[in-house]
């Protein structure tokens, strides 16, 4: 658009030249004389240029703008909490026991087997040789006799103490452990053994019988004859008593009181900020004056860009601290005293007529049977069992226990120390003397005499044939039954502490951001193109061709 202008400026200005250049009265182009060699004409002086221009012009107008913005809305409801009680449940488990099972394995032993002979050999035998010898003896003769007594009792006070005690707190925590099964292999060895195979001969043998023979003595006792009588016998019992002592106990009383929390909101706050933006301007360009033979059109002039500054107001959230009062509960120890009845035992004395049993000696005799062993010798042939060794061999399986590691995650429950006190109730005897009168018996001592008789044994050796039993090895098998422990799953109840899940409902305050449409006013920058007359000196040809 701008070439196509400035062609159209280039013609209109050689029209003008050429018109300019023609005479005053000349006539019409078509009648005039043939053409004469041109005249030097005056320069004329360029004349000034007159050029629309689109030039960027800013406005601001005011524009509505809708955005949204978080507005802070307080709201309750009730919301669901789960927490977690605990509760003791018995479940049933599988575990590995080791159970005994009874199994038979044979073995080789060595046995002595007995084989008898006959040997001569001298003893002695004892010969009862009755005697009669007096003795001297003492017999207690009881007598009774009155004393007084001074004894004490222990009379019950009750009392506390204050007591510090340790208790110990399980928990339970999981551990590796380690341990060891022993798994049953079965084997087979071979094992050589020895039996001793019996064989039977016979032997004449001799031997002592003990004839009894019965005799009769006579021999002096004594008896003990009881006989009865009466006595009076002081006693102690307990009567209870029924007693009121305070005990101070401890007991929660909860109290509210207010408390100031804090807590944090969004508010909307309106700014305004600065900023910087770039537009487009021009620039005119002031040539030096020179003269040219000729107008020409110039070029547009050129845009420069340049920095303003704009401000803008708009909405942010700031956050402020806020704070609100809340009732809690909490929980103060009282102390209160009550009383509790309880009963001690008061001893009391009474007396009681009981009967006494004593007894009196008293000598008798009597006709006493006895029997003697007259031994007496006599002869017999018997059997006798004699082995002769015999080496067999055979298979025994057997079986060894391989033990084997594995592991596994035990539950273990420790226990930790915490102090405690408490009040205890003891109960102290206080010594008390009494004084009471007693019957006592006294033993004296009586020597007396008496015909004993006695038998002592005599020494006398004789000599007899014996039959010797006397041993040799034989090798024998056996069936020895053994307890082996066999692995065995059985199920068994454990009790253990589960966390049950209860849902509660809780009234909840809390505070939304919700958003809210709103409308303002907004300062919009618009630029729009401008046509502008200006108007500047021509330039020479050089220059409209630069």
């Amino acid at each position: 658009m701008s070439r196509s202008f400035s062609f159209s400026c280039v013609a209109a200005v050689s029209l003008a030249a050429g018109i300019a250049a023609s005479p005053a009265g000349a006539g019409p182009p078509l009648a005039q004389a043939p053409q004469q060699a041109p005249q030097a004409s005056p320069v004329q002086a360029p004349q000034p240029i007159t050029k629309t221009i689109m030039v960027p012009e800013t406005t601001y107008k005011t524009v509505t703008k809708t955005e949204t913005v978080m507005k802070p809305v307080t709201r309750q409801e009730s919301v669901p909490y789960t927490r977690m009680v605990p509760e003791n449940q018995t479940v049933t488990r599988m575990v590995t026991i080791q159970v005994p099972q009874q199994q038979t394995r044979t073995e080789t032993f060595f046995v002595n087997v007995p084989f008898q002979r006959q040997v001569e050999q001298n003893y002695t035998v004892m010969v009862p040789e009755q005697r009669t010898r007096t003795e001297t003896f003492a017999v207690q003769v009881p007598r009774t006799r009155e004393v007084q007594q001074t004894y004490t009792v222990m009379i019950p006070e009750q009392r506390n103490r204050t007591e510090t005690f340790f208790v110990n707190v399980p928990f339970q925590r999981e551990i590796q452990q380690q341990y060891t099964v022993l798994t049953p292999e079965q084997r087979t060895r071979t094992e050589t053994f020895i039996v001793n195979v019996p064989f039977q001969r016979q032997i004449e043998q001799s031997y002592t019988i003990q004839v009894p023979e019965q005799r009769t003595r006579t021999e002096t006792f004594t008896v003990n004859i009881p006989f009865q009588r009466q006595v009076e016998q002081s006693y102690t019992i307990q009567v209870p008593q029924q007693q009121t002592r305070t005990q101070t106990y401890n007991v929660s009383v909860p109290h509210q009181r207010q408390i100031e929390r804090s807590y944090t909101v969004m508010v909307p706050q309106q700014v305004t900020r600065t900023g910087t933006r770039t537009i487009m301007q021009p620039t005119s360009v002031q040539a030096p004056g020179k003269q040219a033979p000729m107008q020409a059109p110039v070029q547009a002039p050129a845009m420069k860009p340049i920095t303003q500054e704009y401000t803008w107001t708009e909405t942010i959230q700031r956050p402020e601290t806020r704070t609100k009062t809340e009732q809690i509960v909490e929980y103060t120890t009282e102390q209160r005293t009550r009383e509790i009845p309880y009963t001690v035992m008061v001893p009391q004395t009474q007396t009681r007529t009981v009967p006494v049993n004593e007894v009196r000696q008293e000598q008798r005799t009597r006709e006493v049977p006895y029997t003697v062993m007259v031994p007496r010798t006599q002869s017999r042939t018997v059997p006798i069992t004699q082995v002769r060794q015999e080496q067999r061999s055979r298979e025994i399986p057997y079986t060894v226990m391989v033990p084997q590691t594995q592991t596994r995650t035990v539950p273990v429950t420790e226990v930790r120390q915490e102090q405690r006190s408490r009040e205890v109730p003891y109960t102290v005897m206080q010594p008390q003397q009494r004084t009471t009168t007693r019957q006592v018996v006294e033993m004296t001592t009586e020597q007396r005499s008496r015909e004993v008789p006695y038998t002592v044994m005599v020494p006398q050796t004789r000599s007899k044939t014996v039959q010797l039993t006397e041993y040799r090895q034989e090798q024998r098998t056996r069936e020895i039954p053994f307890t082996v422990m066999v692995a065995q799953q059985v199920e068994r109840q454990f009790t253990q502490q589960v966390m049950k899940p209860v849902t509660e409902q809780r009234l909840v305050t809390r505070t939304e951001m919700v958003p809210q449409t709103v409308e303002r006013q907004v300062q919009v920058p618009v630029t729009v193109m401008v046509a502008k007359q200006v108007t500047y000196p021509a330039e020479g040809k050089e220059q409209f061709m630069r």
